[in-house]
């Protein structure tokens, strides 16, 4: 095919003339179902993955029934090639009513006829600036599918965060300025998007945005060197609700900072509300600005803490459910569910990550996993298990119930003491492999029947006591604080 008569069957941007819906437009253009794929894709490998590599690929033309899909550098190209061509693949096959190809190559590979057409995606993106004056207002924000309130784990962790998010999308009266905050991978930014998406279900006419804070500052950074800010104010001040993700990516950055004030300011007093994420407390959060620091510190405040044992394991099984609906043979036994949780204590980000690991070593489906598959990923991700010292059993039970030294070990027995003791023992049996005498000798006891008859008490009333449940998790999350402080 002639250059002339291949550029003369595309249409607009690189697309080729197709089906069109009742507006006119093509309803299965390429492009648009890219977009989905990358909405899918997003929730289904680590987020840094993610951010790296997947969200840097640019869509560049279809023709003759095959999208064609650039990475900026072969560098990309390799690692898109190696770990994430077969579920990209997978992904727009189930997107892509018209069953056109997806082919994915290197932008330097592509021939320049076709590049000559398109021009360099990444400098076309780079030219282009929103007219503030004519979109705002009009331009929506188009939410991420896979984050909603139906797919996000709830538990005694996250469920007021949860029940503040709620009451925001609901529209019920609180304060102007909300914040989120705890450690990287408790899931904020999935709240937040459900919040978005809830919101643009509702269709009632708020207008909603969500951009990073790492965003916010590159807009205005971007705005201040070309002396025109007037397209960020447009942007963001438009809203009856502003979602801003990481808010310590303004900290210490002075002039972003007071811009960022009047942006809160700017919303609230025409009656819209901001949520924030960040990921520390408001009292922690430093580097910013007196009257910044006083919206932080008078924002209704939430926490979002690592899941429990419980939301750890429905988080496991939602996400194995996620890929197994691409994935039909990816099915877990309840042993390697019980494996991965007791494994992996880090965030929920975590658990995923071993799934999406897993996924990638059954080669998308060719062989289904299995225990030894799994041990081979726990091992390469979280190295090899360490069984805490029976010392820092005992210290973690001191810490979570206030106990000294000689409180645990004596033979005090009043409930205030022995309930403690008794969990300290119960564990020390459940995360070691001492014996029950040496465990006795660390508690300063002579008879071994103790330790027995501690364990046996604590697996019994774990059977139908929730108040007991949730100590023995508090102890067993205070013994992995205390290995990761280097104190094993």
């Amino acid at each position: 095919m002639g250059r002339h008569e291949e550029s003369g069957r595309w249409g607009k941007n690189g697309h080729e003339d197709g089906q069109t819906g009742k507006d006119g437009k093509d309803v299965h253009r390429g492009k648009e179902i890219w977009d989905t794929v990358l909405n899918d894709t997003r929730v289904r490998i680590p987020a840094e993955d993610f951010d790296k590599w997947i969200a840097d690929l640019r869509f560049v033309a279809e023709v003759d029934d095959v999208v064609l899909i650039a990475a900026r550098d072969q560098l990309a190209f390799d690692r898109i090639n190696s770990n994430h061509r077969p579920l990209l693949k997978r992904i727009w096959r189930k997107s892509d009513p018209k069953g056109r190809a997806l082919q994915i190559a290197c932008w330097k590979d592509i021939p320049a006829s076709t590049r000559d057409l398109v021009d360099n995606p990444w400098s076309v993106e780079k030219r282009q600036t929103v007219n503030a004056e004519e979109t705002a207002g009009t331009e929506r924000s188009e939410g991420v599918p896979g984050m909603t309130f139906a797919n996000l784990v709830t538990g005694d962790t996250n469920k007021r965060a949860v029940g503040l998010a709620m009451e925001i999308v609901g529209g019920k009266r609180g304060a102007d300025v909300s914040l989120i905050y705890g450690r990287q991978g408790t899931g904020k930014t999935h709240i937040l998007r459900a919040i978005e998406n809830a919101v643009l279900h509702l269709d009632d006419g708020r207008r909603v945005t969500y951009m990073t804070a790492e965003e916010f500052v590159t807009a205005y950074v971007d705005g201040a060197m070309a002396r025109d800010t007037r397209d960020l104010k447009k942007w963001v001040r438009n809203n009856d609700l502003l979602l801003i993700d990481d808010l310590q990516w303004i900290a210490g950055k002075a002039k972003t900072d007071d811009a960022f004030f009047a942006t809160i300011r700017s919303v609230t007093k025409e009656g819209g509300r901001v949520v924030l994420t960040a990921d520390e407390a408001p009292g922690d959060l430093k580097g910013f600005s007196q009257r910044m620091r006083g919206e932080i510190m008078g924002a209704a405040s939430s926490e979002v803490g690592l899941p429990d044992q419980e939301m750890r394991r429905e988080i496991v099984r939602l996400h194995a459910a996620m890929i197994r609906e691409d994935q039909p043979n990816f099915e877990l036994t309840e042993e390697m569910i019980d494996r991965i949780v007791s494994t992996v204590r880090g965030p929920g980000r975590e658990l995923c990550g071993v799934l999406w690991t897993l996924q990638t070593e059954t080669g998308y489906g060719e062989v289904e996993p299995d225990m030894d598959m799994l041990v081979t990923v726990l091992r390469r991700q979280q190295g090899e298990y360490q069984a805490p010292s029976l010392d820092n059993i005992k210290r973690a039970a001191m810490r979570v119930f206030g106990l000294s030294k000689t409180e645990i070990e004596s033979a005090n027995k009043s409930r205030s003491i022995c309930y403690p003791r008794q969990i300290a023992m119960y564990l020390c049996r459940e995360m070691t492999d001492k014996s029950y005498p040496q465990i006795a000798r660390a508690f300063n006891k002579k008879d071994h029947t103790t330790v027995l008859h501690a364990w046996r008490k604590v697996k019994e009333e774990m059977q139908d006591d929730p108040d007991m449940i949730r100590d023995v998790e508090r102890v067993r999350e205070m013994v992995f604080e205390i290995q990761a402080e280097g104190n094993c």
